[in-house]
């Protein structure tokens, strides 16, 4: 049976879809809907994009969220349909920000290189979840070539998971505002340890990385320190 891409798996339409939502819940995604695809060790069925854009020297957001169609992944619904709407100056900076349950495959990572090129007064800051088939190396490379074109890639901290919970999470009745995920400290440093091995080990040896069957194991991630989660830009 062939492989199924879990990122164009199971797509229904529901709130939020569109960027022409008026009120809070239309920009803002189920209670489940977060738990089920953002907590590491839980394989997402579908990949969930949350935005927020931020035009100048503005303290206010825009805010929304968009997922993979049957045709698309998420990245490119987002850059295609929700960004088509926006205009793009190119006399006032706009930075963006992803909350993404998948990171970025090898072809969307291009499509996204493609679109900061076309707008240089954008920049870009992704946060993932989960690292999508990270042994493959068109997908190590399409990371690579987001960092060498300006992007900050991060993989999602427990300060992460609880701003995602409280900002763009629907609560009703007084369910708490705060979130803290059922998910090891060790899940979240081995996909540090992980980006970090694909952006910076691979550049010399393209065969350095771990293996997903070293969560297994967590007496091989104990010598680590994982100190950061984040990786800058790359300087030129």
């Amino acid at each position: 049976m062939p492989q199924v891409d879990p990122r164009v798996l199971c797509y229904r339409r529901g709130v939020g879809d569109s960027v022409g939502g008026t009120t809070e819940k239309s920009w803002k995604i189920q209670p489940n809907d977060f738990k089920v695809n953002y907590i590491p060790g839980i394989c997402p069925r579908v990949t969930y994009l949350l935005y927020e854009i931020r035009w100048g020297r503005s303290t206010k957001f825009w805010r929304h969220w968009c997922r993979n169609t049957p045709t698309q992944h998420a990245e490119i619904n987002c850059l295609e349909h929700d960004f088509k709407k926006l205009k793009f100056r190119p006399s006032v900076h706009c930075s963006i920000t992803w909350f993404l349950s998948w990171s970025p495959c090898g072809k969307c990572c291009q499509s996204i290189v493609e679109f900061l090129r076309a707008h240089p007064s954008v920049t870009l800051k992704t946060k993932a979840a989960w690292l999508f088939r990270h042994m493959d190396e068109r997908n190590r490379q399409g990371l690579r070539n987001l960092m060498e074109s300006g992007v900050a890639l991060y993989i999602m901290n427990l300060p992460d998971y609880r701003y995602c919970w409280r900002t763009f999470v629907v609560h009703q009745n007084g369910e708490g505002d705060d979130y803290c995920p059922l998910v090891l400290s060790l899940q979240i440093t081995f996909y540090c340890l992980e980006l970090q091995c694909i952006l910076w080990l691979s550049l010399s040896d393209p065969t350095v990385g771990i293996s997903t069957e070293a969560m297994s194991t967590p007496q091989s991630l104990q010598q680590y320190s994982c100190a950061y989660v984040a990786v800058a830009p790359l300087s030129i």
